[in-house]
């Protein structure tokens, strides 16, 4: 089987289309993309490069200084900070541990509703929306972890909610962190810090 010319392309749909044959503005863009992409997954490389010397260095100074002093830590530990001597440059390491569920907390909604609907009943409009809201899932796929956390505040003497907050209790799942390194400059008189943007929608 020949190859194809490089000016044709393979479409979505499998067929083929000569580039030089679409209309310019669409010849314009294709151009952009397949300029632009390599580009971009070259430095998105990098940036993945940079973000493992960097953990691994830090760490290990980490480890360095914990055995200086003679001291053991499980597990990761938390996040900590190094600066320059000059005192105009900062790297942060910082751990965000994040909560999400497990199963149960459709049990935990379940329970909710029919409290609402039995045991207040005719109750606000706003307060189901809330609670509607709380265990909508966001873009990101996740519910909204202080909203419902927010619901063990409320204390109602009976069974149907304790056994709802049981149920949020038991969903917690807390082993969840994702490690960050952050970059700043600063400056010392104005006590200012800056982030050195790694992102391309800040940069």
């Amino acid at each position: 089987m020949n190859a194809l010319p490089d000016n044709f392309v393979r479409r979505p749909d499998g067929s083929y289309v000569d580039i030089n044959k679409l209309e310019p503005r669409k010849q314009l863009a294709h151009g952009l993309v397949v300029q632009l992409f390599p580009q971009a997954e070259e430095e998105s490389a990098r940036l993945a490069d940079l973000k493992r010397v960097a953990l691994r260095e830090m760490l290990a100074y980490r480890q360095m200084m914990l055995d200086d002093y003679g001291v053991q830590v499980g597990g990761p530990g938390g996040g900590f900070l190094l600066r320059s001597v000059c005192g105009t440059m900062m790297v942060k390491l910082e751990v965000a541990k994040q909560t999400t569920f497990g199963s149960e907390i459709e049990a935990a909604k379940a329970l909710i509703d029919q409290f609402l609907e039995t045991k207040l009943e005719g109750s606000s409009v706003e307060i189901k929306a809330i609670i509607e809201k709380v265990f909508k899932v966001n873009r990101k796929g996740r519910l909204d972890t202080y909203g419902i956390l927010g619901l063990q505040e409320h204390k109602f003497d009976d069974p149907l909610w304790q056994r709802a907050m049981k149920a949020i209790e038991d969903a917690i799942i807390r082993d969840n962190a994702t490690t960050y390194i952050r970059f700043y400059r600063v400056d010392p008189e104005r006590k200012v810090e800056t982030l050195v943007p790694l992102d391309l929608a800040k940069a």
